[in-house]
């Protein structure tokens, strides 16, 4: 669901890239994987950093459209015995979750829901952060 955002964003901030960043590295006598490498993609980088993380908020947006029309998958409904076992053991995607959480009458499962709704938008902020942080880092005047 994010890889036709991704690939549009990337192949944008690729073609963003002056030629002439290229030709000039090819006239020193780099070679085209050098030029890629050390030119063009240090140069694109904030471009497709940005298109990643507005993919991956796409996918946290358009999961709640899936359930209601009735995607079918895995929730998980036990805990984990153990802190491992939480990382192999089968787990359901936060968004489903919340879903299962909010549509139970019991006013705990509503405060699961509110926690986990909680833990999603900072997951979403802290990932723009990073990304505005990383563009910065990576962003280069030509």
């Amino acid at each position: 669901m994010t890889l036709p955002t991704i690939i549009i964003s990337t192949r944008a901030a690729l073609k963003a890239v002056p030629p002439s960043i290229r030709d000039a590295a090819l006239g020193v006598g780099a070679s085209k994987m050098q030029s890629v490498f050390h030119h063009v993609l240090p140069l694109a980088m904030p471009g497709v950093l940005t298109g990643t993380i507005i993919g991956l908020a796409q996918a946290l947006g358009e999961t709640a459209p899936l359930l209601l029309i009735g995607m079918v998958g895995y929730v998980a409904t036990n805990t984990p015995d153990g802190f491992i076992d939480g990382f192999v053991s089968p787990n359901s995607a936060m968004p489903a979750q919340i879903y299962e959480w909010a549509k139970r009458a019991d006013p705990a499962f509503y405060e699961r829901a509110w926690g986990g709704i909680i833990i999603l938008l900072v997951f979403l902020l802290s990932m723009n952060i990073i990304a505005i942080i990383l563009r910065r880092k990576f962003e280069r005047r030509w």
